[in-house]
C-alpha cells in the first residue's frame, strides 16, 4: 500500500472468498514478488513512522530497538533452554551400558534400543502439542511449561526402580523437550531484525553443541566415577547421579523465562497492542541503558489482525473454558491445513523430507556413537591382546569361535588353563604347542591336526567331528569323554595315563580302539570350570573423553554456519552439508581402527551441524508468523519419526553388524541433499509476516 508521503506498507494481502484480506506468503520461486530486497527495505524503514509515532511495519520497531543488552539476555536464556534440550536428548546415550547391567535395569538389547528412541516418541507428541499451543497462547508461557515438564520428569527418572518406570519418565520428559525446541526458534526469530536474523539463529543453534559438550563433560566426570548412595532400597550409582545433574539446566531455564517478555510479534498478531508495546519498550530501555531517559519513539504499530488470530477474553467458567479449548484446537488444525495449501505444499513436503533424512542419520549416529566407540576400543584391545599372545602362551581364559579366529595363523600358541567352548575347528592345526590343564568343551573337529603337541591334564568333552590326527604328540593325563569323531588317526604319539569315557588306556593302539568302540561313559560327561572370558583393559574414562571431543567437533560447523547463511543461499548450503555428511558416513563404514573412527565421527558431526542449523532457519523463514510455530512443530514431528527409526535401526544392528545402519545413513542423507536443492531462496529476504 502506497501512502501520500511516500511511506510503503510491506504487508502482502490477498482477498479471500468472504471479502476479507489475509496475509499471504510468497509462492515458491516467486519470493521477490512478496518481499523486498533487504537493502532497499532498510532505506524505506527510516520514514515509516508518522507524526503520531505510528509505525507501519514490525521491522521498523526492531530497527529502532537495535542490538544490545536485551538481545544478549534473550540469547543467554534461549541458549540455555536449547542446551538443556540437547543434554536431555543425548544423556541417555552415555548411560546405556551402565543402566542395562543385571544389577541395574537389566535390559536386553531390544530394550536398550527402545530406551534410546522413547524420548523421541515423547517429542513427537510434544512437537505438535506445544507448537500449536504457542501459536495460540504465546511463546513465553509455552517455553516455561515445556521446560518444567522436561526437567521434572527427567529428574524423577533418575529414581525409577525398574525399566518400565524409567522409560515412562523418559517419555514424559521427551514431551517437554518436543515443546521447547520449535518454540525457541520462533521466539528468537521474532525478536531480531531480518538483517541479523540468520547469524543470530546460527549463534543460537550453536547452543545445541554447547549442550552436547556439557553433556559429554558431565558424563566424563560422573559416569565412570565410583558413586554409591542409598535411598531406601534403591542404590543411587553414578549413572543416576548423571541423570539428576542433566535435568538441572531445564528447570533453571524455565525459571529464567519468567523474567522475559512475550514475543511482541505474537502479541501484535493476536491484537494485544499495548502488551506488545510494553515488551518493545523494555527491549529499547535495555539496549539503550547507557542513555537513560530516552524514550522509544514508536507509540503503536499498524498491523492488521486477521479475525482468526484475534484474542478474546471470556468469563472464566468450565463450559466456556471447554468451548475456548475446542476453538483453539480448531484454530490449530486450521494452521496445519494451511501448511499444505496450494502455495505452501511443495516447500512443506520438501522440508519434511529433508528433516526426516537428516534426523534418521544425525540422531542415529549421535545417540549410539558412545556405544560404537566403546565397541571399537574393546575390539582393538582384544586384537592387541591376541596379537601379543600369538605363538606365545594364553592362560586362564575361555575362548569362543570369535576369539579363536584371531589366532588362526598362530599355530604355535600354547594354552594353560584354557577352555575351548563350543568351537568348530575346520582344517585347523595345533603345532609345536602345549595344552596344559585345558578343555575342549562340546567342540567340533573337522580335519584337525595336533602336530608335535604336548598335552598335560587336558580334557576333550562331548565333542564330535569327521577327522582328527595326532601326529608325534604326547598325551599325558588326558581324558576323552563323550567324544564322537568318525575318524581318529595317531602317528608316532606317546600315550600315558589317558582315559576314554572313564576307562584307562595305556598306549596308542588301545586309545584308538577305545575311541572307535564308542562305549558309553559311566556317567554324563561334564567339563569343569577352567578359565574366564577375557576382560578388556580399556580405560573406563576413555569413551567419555572421546565422546567429549566428538561433541566439540560441532564448533567449527556452527561457526561456519552462523556466517555462511548470511551470504550463501540457504538451500544450497543445506544440500552441500547433507552431501558432505553422506561422504563422511561412507568413510565411517571403511575405517575400523579407534583413532580413525573417532576422527571420522568428529568430521561427521562437524559437517552435519550446518544442516541442522540451516534447516531450522529455513522453517522460520518460509512460513508466515501465525503459522511459524505450528510449522516448526510439524517439521519437528517428522524429525522425531526419523530419530525413532534411526535410533532403533542402530540399536538393533550395532552389536551384530554396524555396517548396515552406517550404509543406510549414507544413502538417506544423500536423498536429503537432493531434496534440499529446489527449496526457495530466503537469504537476505524479509521474514514472512
Amino acid at each position: 500500500m502506497q501512502f501520500g508521503d511516500g511511506r510503503v506498507r510491506y504487508n502482502v494481502k490477498k482477498s479471500s472468498d468472504n471479502g476479507d484480506e489475509t496475509e499471504e506468503p510468497a509462492a515458491a520461486g516467486n519470493e521477490t514478488d512478496a518481499t523486498a530486497d533487504a537493502e532497499d527495505r532498510e532505506k524505506l524503514i527510516a520514514v515509516e513512522i508518522d507524526e503520531n509515532g505510528v509505525a507501519t511495519d514490525y521491522e521498523v520497531a526492531l530497527k529502532h530497538i537495535g542490538l544490545g543488552l536485551f538481545h544478549v539476555l534473550i540469547m543467554v536464556v534461549n541458549g540455555l533452554a536449547l542446551s538443556s534440550d540437547a543434554i536431555e536428548v543425548l544423556s541417555i546415550s552415555f548411560v546405556l551400558t551402565s543402566a542395562k547391567s543385571p544389577s541395574e535395569l537389566n535390559m536386553a538389547d531390544w530394550q536398550s534400543a527402545l530406551l534410546s528412541s522413547i524420548i523421541f516418541a515423547g517429542m513427537l507428541i510434544g512437537s505438535y502439542l506445544w507448537g500449536t499451543m504457542s501459536d495460540i497462547s504465546g511463546r513465553r508461557m509455552t517455553l516455561m511449561t515445556s521446560l518444567t515438564v522436561n526437567g521434572v520428569f527427567g529428574l524423577v527418572s533418575a529414581f525409577a526402580p525398574n525399566y518400565w518406570l524409567f522409560i515412562f519418565f523418559r517419555f514424559a520428559s521427551g514431551v517437554g523437550v518436543g515443546g521447547s525446541l520449535p518454540v525457541i526458534f520462533s521466539y528468537m526469530s521474532e525478536m531480531v531484525r531480518n538483517k541479523y536474523r540468520g547469524p543470530y539463529l546460527g549463534v543460537l543453534s550453536m547452543h545445541w553443541m554447547l549442550g552436547s559438550l556439557l553433556c559429554g563433560a558431565f558424563a566424563w566426570m560422573i559416569v565412570p566415577a565410583e558413586i554409591n548412595l542409598s535411598l531406601g532400597s534403591l542404590q543411587i550409582h553414578s549413572w543416576r547421579v548423571f541423570i539428576i545433574v542433566s535435568s538441572i539446566p531445564s528447570i533453571l531455564g524455565a525459571c529464567l523465562y519468567f523474567f522475559l517478555p512475550e514475543s511482541p510479534r505474537f502479541l501484535l498478531e493476536v491484537g494485544k497492542q499495548e502488551q506488545a508495546m510494553k515488551g518493545l519498550r523494555l527491549a529499547y530501555r535495555l539496549n539503550h541503558i547507557h542513555r537513560p531517559g530516552k524514550e522509544f519513539p514508536i507509540k503503536s504499530i499498524d498491523i492488521r489482525v486477521t479475525p482468526k488470530n484475534q484474542a478474546t477474553d471470556q468469563p472464566s467458567s468450565i463450559r466456556l473454558w471447554i468451548v475456548k479449548k475446542l476453538h483453539d484446537f480448531k484454530v490449530g488444525m486450521g494452521h496445519v491445513a494451511e501448511l499444505f495449501n496450494r502455495v505452501l505444499l511443495l516447500r512443506t513436503l520438501l522440508l519434511l523430507g529433508v528433516h526426516f533424512c537428516l534426523s534418521f542419520g544425525g540422531y542415529g549416529v549421535s545417540l549410539w556413537y558412545p556405544t560404537y566407540v566403546e565397541q571399537i576400543n574393546e575390539r582393538a584391545d582384544v586384537d592387541r591382546f591376541y596379537g601379543a599372545s600369538c605363538n606365545n602362551t594364553i592362560s586362564d581364559l575361555i575362548l569362543g569361535s570369535e576369539e579363536l579366529t584371531r589366532l588362526r595363523r598362530c599355530s604355535s600358541t600354547s594354552f594353560k588353563n584354557v577352555t575351548f567352548d563350543h568351537i568348530t575347528f575346520t582344517d585347523w592345526t595345533f603345532a609345536d604347542s602345549l595344552l596344559e590343564r585345558s578343555i575342549f568343551d562340546s567342540c567340533v573337529f573337522n580335519d584337525v591336526t595336533f602336530q608335535r603337541v604336548n598335552t598335560t591334564s587336558a580334557l576333550f568333552v562331548n565333542g564330535s567331528g569327521t577327522a582328527v590326527l595326532f601326529d608325534t604328540t604326547v598325551l599325558h593325563s588326558t581324558g576323552f569323554c563323550g567324544l564322537n569323531v568318525s575318524n581318529f588317526t595317531m602317528v608316532g604319539s606317546l600315550v600315558t595315563d589317558v582315559t576314554v569315557n572313564g576307562r584307562p588306556v595305556s598306549n596308542q593302539t588301545s586309545l584308538l580302539e577305545a575311541l572307535r568302540e564308542g562305549f558309553p561313559p559311566p556317567s554324563p560327561c561334564s567339563a569343569p570350570s577352567v578359565g574366564s572370558p577375557y576382560t578388556t583393559k580399556v580405560d573406563k574414562y576413555q569413551v567419555y573423553e572421546e565422546s567429549f571431543y566428538i561433541a566439540g567437533s560441532a564448533l567449527p560447523g556452527n561457526i561456519l554456519s552462523a556466517f555462511a547463511v548470511y551470504f550463501l543461499r540457504r538451500n544450497y548450503w543445506l544440500a552441500f552439508s547433507l552431501f558432505a555428511s553422506t561422504c563422511s558416513a561412507f568413510l565411517l563404514y571403511v575405517v575400523t581402527t579407534p583413532v580413525f573412527v573417532v576422527t571420522v565421527l568428529c568430521l561427521f558431526n562437524a559437517i552435519s551441524t550446518p544442516a541442522w542449523n540451516d534447516g531450522s532457519l529455513l522453517i522460520a523463514e518460509l512460513y508466515p508468523t501465525h503459522l511459524r510455530s505450528t510449522a516448526l512443530g510439524i517439521h519437528f514431528i517428522m524429525i522425531r519419526i526419523g530419530a525413532i527409526l534411526g535410533t532403533n535401526v542402530f540399536g538393533h544392528f550395532i552389536a551384530v553388524n554396524p555396517s548396515v545402519p552406517i550404509l543406510l545413513v549414507a544413502v538417506i542423507l544423500l536423498v536429503g541433499s537432493v531434496l534440499a536443492l529446489p527449496l526457495p531462496k530466503t537469504t537476505r529476504h524479509t521474514i514472512l509476516n
